[in-house]
């Protein structure tokens, strides 16, 4: 009966690993959701300077915001200062987004693991609605999740069954 309850656990345990890791890519894809917008508001604000670049420096922005950097009127510097990094934001989630988008589901992975907007994850959180995908990569997700996770604790467990075994003979040798 106790093998039958452990066997019940396990699987049941299994189970919610399998959802959990059938969620990875609902939250990356609402994560791309939200970042696009992101993407898209900077654009937007980026554009009024661009515009200004367009007619006072033949549309080079970075031109623009050097001439304000220099401007030796401190509210003028600290809108070149506000230009520039508008910029560079935009860039750096213009490029994230890119890479979720434009590549397979392993390096979407990577890349979401390793250039992940804490800010914009957080946010996501809060607003992630749970679904179940029924799409290979889901699936194949939330299965070698609970698989590798069993796994291991099974081979855990296995390891400290055999040290207390082999405990238990050496006290019996003694």
């Amino acid at each position: 009966m106790l093998k039958y309850g452990l066997k019940l656990i396990d699987r049941c345990i299994f189970a919610i690993l399998f959802i959990i890791g059938v969620q990875a890519p609902e939250f990356i894809q609402q994560y791309i959701q939200r970042l696009s917008g992101h993407v898209d508001e900077s654009a937007h604000h980026l554009k009024q300077f661009q515009t200004i670049a367009n007619i006072q420096f033949d549309g080079d922005l970075q031109r623009l915001i050097q001439h304000y950097l220099q401007n030796a009127d401190h509210a003028i510097k600290q809108t070149g200062q506000l230009a520039a990094s508008l910029s560079e934001r935009h860039q750096l989630l213009s490029d994230q987004l890119t890479n979720l988008q434009n590549h397979d589901y392993i390096e979407r992975l990577f890349y979401f693991t390793h250039q992940t907007n804490i800010e914009i994850a957080q946010a996501t959180l809060k607003q992630y609605k749970m679904a179940i995908p029924l799409e290979p990569q889901a699936l194949l997700t939330g299965f070698l999740l609970a698989f590798i996770t069993l796994s291991l604790s099974s081979g855990i467990f296995a390891a400290f069954k055999q040290l207390k075994k082999s405990e238990n003979l050496s006290y019996k040798t003694l």
